[in-house]
């Protein structure tokens, strides 16, 4: 009886991961394809979708690796890649970069996209969109 009420939760397990992993791929496959100049522009017009972008890494922090500030050939505009518990961390090699992202559009508090090295005087926005990282790829 032992045996098999193992032998159930060990599928159970697997059939879980496996169907975890089979997510990632899919939202991979249907990620609409923008440039991060047309994303960092206009982010709200894709809130909750899965978005494939390439980008320069401004700054990947140092705290513990599970952010990276993002930018395109707008001067001054920048983008946030959070990490996930999904998604690996993010090297301190990959400043200056160009990467390639997959990732879920996503609206939070301007507080959330405030800098680790921010300086005193920013205003910071009332409501600011956040790339939660699937995956990504250096470049």
């Amino acid at each position: 009886m032992k045996r098999t009420i193992y032998l159930i939760l060990a599928v159970a397990a697997f059939l879980a991961i496996v169907s975890c992993a089979g997510n990632e791929t899919q939202k991979k496959a249907n990620a609409t394809e923008i440039s991060i100049d047309s994303l960092i522009a206009d982010a709200s017009a894709y809130e909750g979708q899965t978005v494939k972008f390439t980008a320069t890494v401004d700054h990947a922090c140092t705290h513990g690796g599970k952010r990276l500030t993002v930018f395109g050939s707008i001067e001054g505009k920048t983008l946030k890649i959070d990490g996930t518990d999904n998604s690996p961390s993010f090297p301190a090699s990959l400043m200056g970069k160009k990467v390639e992202v997959f990732g879920t559009v996503r609206k939070v508090a301007g507080s959330h996209v405030e800098d680790c090295e921010a300086e005193e005087g920013n205003e910071v926005p009332e409501v600011a969109y956040v790339i939660d990282c699937i995956d990504f790829k250096e470049l």
